[in-house]
């Protein structure tokens, strides 16, 4: 009798489970133990990257269009709750009334209907001809119409799958927007006609009074008009009942989008703004054309938009009620010098609900507004773009360059950005104090900035530079006076000092020094700890070394045999690191300025590299998209690891030497974080864990617990001591063996099953272990039905059956050759002695030979033979009597 008992081993002390009094723990000081293992600590990648946008009723998540992707965004946190990946592009999507569909059409002419709790594809179907522009669903959830480049529109029944409406258009439809309330449908055509459509009568009102694109449509809070703004800078106000133009309101600006501002935020909005509705509402009612809209309780509308900056207008008087941030707006042909805040981005479009409002501007950030008060709320990035440079603020927060003129400040823990702006042009450099209080930034506007991250705001412009500075460098030392240095395209150094970070914001301050440094552009500029002396790296592949008092050089190094991308200097030794082009990475003496060490490994340009681990180890980017880690001592590469999809151009260590950071061209920045220890103690675990699972092993074998014996050899991952296992259960008691086989295979998960059929494969391309390999086969065959093998591994299961399916007709075709050539064998002794061929056939009898085995023996015998030489024949049994009888005469003769 087989006893099933499972023997699992004991991984943690009972009492070491039991609650332990709190106590405080001290903050771990710094490792200086060589790192191995560094990991993935979270990423911050593309939220938006352009398209649909829209938010949910409830205010509480954001639907964004991420190439690829639609994502789902915690409005408050602008972490990724969920993501929906599509196999094609995506052009355009619509968020269901109740929040929870979404419907996408994607380039490949297709609409598809995702439900967002699980991310599950409830619908497909084929929408128009052409790319889909835009789609919209009525407030009453059933009803969808999508907008074509094909200048169609048609509307679809959701719930049946079919299409209910078709209407040609005479160019491309760009908007499509349903009624709030009534079956009317109002398109936008690239004509520069509106259309409004009755979905009941097929009525079509052709709406002109626009000179250039229309760019948004809205309602207003009754439904009774509808408000256009357009590229003409003018809003058109038109009633929905005579279908004619009301109004046309002269704004100056060319609005990316307009929203309707809910009437039950009228109450909450701000003072100054309060009173000059009151005005308003007071003027309204002595106006005979708007009269009747305040005594039906219609009240005003009041719409908002902006180019520059976010206003709201009053559609019944043309007056602006409210701007962002208090920012007059300035019409583009005064003279008069407005405000730099103007022109720091440009509002894409906009979108809102009854609680938020939110503007997209030109580089895809979501600006986010209280709707009732107006108040902005936060900003949630939406697209780095490439990441150019990095630096840590301290152990929480990060700055970051990207391809833009906005200067981003991350906090690590929250995810959440802000963003610096003042510059004119794309940021190159910046770089962090030493009290983490103050950071400098290079653009290619040729200005220098430095900013209070207190005050989020520039305190001090730097200008100077004929061409893009292209790095910038601060003190390393908190008791040193403040200095800069920065260099440019210009091929120039300058040294900025005697400046205090109390200036009044954006003064603007000369150089003290200035110097011709290498003949291309610069690259890189580090300096010392001490803050005595600092380094240069340029295209020209030399490096040179400066004093920071006087920019005196010190001395020129040919470092390297292309462009130098980066100079560091070691925090602990006299020593420095360039890294370049070439691929290589060299260690330099700030002694004798010679050679230490030569680090090759990467198969492109290297782009970064920083010391870590307290100048033991160096940690360097490429533009491969990998980072590799270095032991100095060794001159060996102890690991590389991959996160980034191209070039990686931003570098950044913790001071605790247990993180850093890297951005790239893929718009992405990975934290990494130090796992050399948890790995040891994972593996540690392990060792210990496989001792004690051998020691459970062997007991189960010698009980013949076969069970618990294979569970332990799979957790072990023993194939050859799995193997032995299933011989023993087979041939320890054959008339069982099978079914053993099959009660074991029947109480194994699926990922054991999985292992198996792995060490199946195996087995089965050994001749030797065929035999067992298809009696374990066969019981999993025959324990699982094939819906339940397909969800075994969904992957890899059709590879394992194919793998294995070659080697098994294989050996059934060995076997068959085998056995057809034992039937020759009996033939033969046959043929030589005709008594054997009792014996022949009792042994058929025995193995139970098949039929068609048979049938080919009768075809073998039926078939002539030659006749065999007198020479050869064996002599027959008479003969063989007779020559005995001879023999045994002859003898006794004798």
């Amino acid at each position: 009798m087989i006893r099933y008992v499972e023997c699992e081993p004991v991984t943690d002390d009972e009492e070491f489970q039991e609650e332990q009094p709190v106590q405080k723990v001290e903050p771990k000081a710094p490792s200086r133990k060589l790192k191995t293992v560094f990991k993935p600590d979270y990423e911050i990648g593309s939220l938006f990257t352009g398209g649909s946008l829209r938010i949910s009723e409830d205010s509480k998540f954001i639907v964004s269009q991420a190439g690829y992707e639609i994502k789902i965004i915690d409005t408050e946190h602008g972490t990724v709750i969920s993501k929906i990946e599509s196999d094609t592009k995506i052009s355009t999507f619509a968020l269901s009334p109740n929040n929870e569909e979404i419907l996408v059409g994607c380039s490949n002419l297709q609409i598809k209907q995702y439900r967002i709790e699980d991310q599950s594809l409830v619908k497909i179907w084929k929408g128009h001809e052409g790319p889909i522009n835009e789609i919209d669903i009525h407030s009453s959830g059933n009803i969808v119409a999508s907008a074509s480049s094909d200048k169609t529109v048609k509307v679809w029944d959701l719930e049946k799958g079919y299409c209910t409406h078709n209407f040609q258009h005479d160019d491309v439809v760009t908007m499509v927007k349903f009624h709030p309330t009534l079956l009317k449908l109002v398109t936008v055509c690239l004509d520069l006609n509106i259309r409004v459509y009755d979905l009941v009568t097929k009525e079509c009102v052709i709406l002109t009074n626009h000179l250039s694109q229309i760019s948004g449509i809205t309602f207003s809070n009754s439904g009774n008009e509808l408000i256009s703004s357009g590229r003409d800078k003018v809003l058109n106000v038109w009633d929905m009942v005579s279908k004619n133009p009301k109004k046309t309101i002269p704004i100056y600006q060319e609005l990316g989008g307009i929203v309707t501002l809910p009437k039950e935020s009228y109450n909450s909005l701000p003072e100054n703004t309060l009173t000059k509705i009151e005005k308003i509402r007071a003027k309204v009612k002595t106006m005979a054309a708007h009269a009747d809209k305040i005594k039906n309780g219609d009240d005003i509308t009041i719409v908002i938009g902006g180019e520059e900056v976010l206003r709201a207008w009053c559609t019944e008087t043309g007056e602006c009620i409210w701007n962002d941030q208090n920012i007059e707006f300035k019409k583009k042909t005064d003279n008069d010098n407005k405000d730099k805040t103007d022109t720091l981005y440009t509002i894409s479009s906009i979108i809102n609900n009854k609680d938020k409002i939110i503007s997209i501007t030109s580089e895809h950030n979501l600006l986010i507004y209280d709707g009732k008060t107006l108040e902005r709320q936060g900003e949630i990035i939406g697209y780095n773009d490439e990441v150019i440079d990095i630096k840590y603020i301290n152990q929480d927060s990060i700055v970051v360059a990207t391809n833009s003129n906005e200067i981003k400040t991350y906090d690590l823990n929250t995810k959440r950005a802000q963003v610096l702006r003042g510059h004119e042009d794309l940021v190159m450099s910046v770089d962090v104090s030493a009290d983490g209080k103050h950071i400098i930034s290079g653009s290619r506007d040729k200005s220098a900035m430095i900013w209070d991250l207190e005050k989020k705001e520039s305190v001090a412009q730097l200008t100077g530079h004929t061409g893009v500075i292209s790095c910038v460098a601060l003190p390393k030392k908190p008791s040193t006076p403040m200095f800069a240095i920065t260099a440019s395209d210009d091929r120039t150094i300058k040294l900025w000092k005697g400046f205090s970070m109390d200036n009044k914001k954006d003064k603007k301050i000369s150089a003290s020094v200035t110097k011709i440094a290498h003949e291309k552009d610069i690259n890189s500029i580090s300096i010392a700890p001490n803050d005595k002396i600092f380094a240069t790296a340029s295209q020209d592949s030399y490096v040179k070394l400066w004093n920071v008092n006087n920019l005196e050089p010190i001395t020129s190094i040919k470092a390297h045999r292309r462009g130098v991308w980066h100079v560091e200097f070691s925090p602990i030794d006299q020593c420095f690191l360039t890294c370049s082009a070439d691929g290589t990475i060299k260690i330099w003496s700030l002694s004798d300025y010679t050679c230490l060490k030569t680090l090759e490994g990467h198969k492109g340009s290297v782009l970064r590299a920083s010391f870590i681990s307290f100048g033991m180890q160096i940690v360097s980017v490429a533009s491969e998209g990998l980072i590799k880690l270095w032991n100095i001592k060794t001159n060996e590469c102890l690991n590389t690891f991959e996160g980034h999809e191209s070039k990686i151009w931003a570098l950044s260590v913790a001071k605790d030497q247990e993180r850093f950071i890297t951005g790239g061209s893929d718009s992405k920045l990975i934290a990494w974080k130090d796992h050399t220890e948890i790995e040891l103690e994972i593996q540690k675990k392990k060792e210990e864990n496989q001792v004690l699972y051998k020691q459970h092993l062997d007991t189960a074998i010698r009980k013949k617990d076969y069970y618990s014996a294979l569970k332990l050899a799979l957790v072990l991952d023993q194939p050859r001591q799995t193997l032995n296992i299933f011989n023993s259960m087979y041939y320890d008691d054959q008339s069982i063996g099978e079914s053993v086989i099959q009660t074991c295979i029947g109480r194994l998960s699926p990922n054991e099953v999985v292992k198996c059929l792995r060490y199946i494969r195996d087995w089965n391309t050994n001749s030797k272990f065929v035999s067992i390999s298809q009696i374990v086969l066969n019981s999993i065959i025959t324990t699982f039905n094939p819906e339940e093998l397909s969800k075994l591994s969904v992957g890899e299961m059709p590879k394992l059956l194919e793998s294995i399916i070659p080697y098994t007709d294989r050996h059934f075709q060995r076997i068959d050759k085998m056995l057809q050539k034992t039937y020759l064998i009996d033939f033969t002794i046959q043929s030589i002695n005709p008594a054997a061929s009792t014996l022949s056939m009792d042994r058929s009898n025995d193995y139970h030979i098949d039929q068609n085995y048979k049938k080919s023996l009768d075809q073998l015998i039926k078939e002539p033979t030659k006749p065999m030489k007198k020479s050869l024949q064996a002599p027959t049994s008479q003969k063989k009597k007779e020559k005995k009888k001879t023999f045994f005469k002859s003898n006794a003769n004798k």
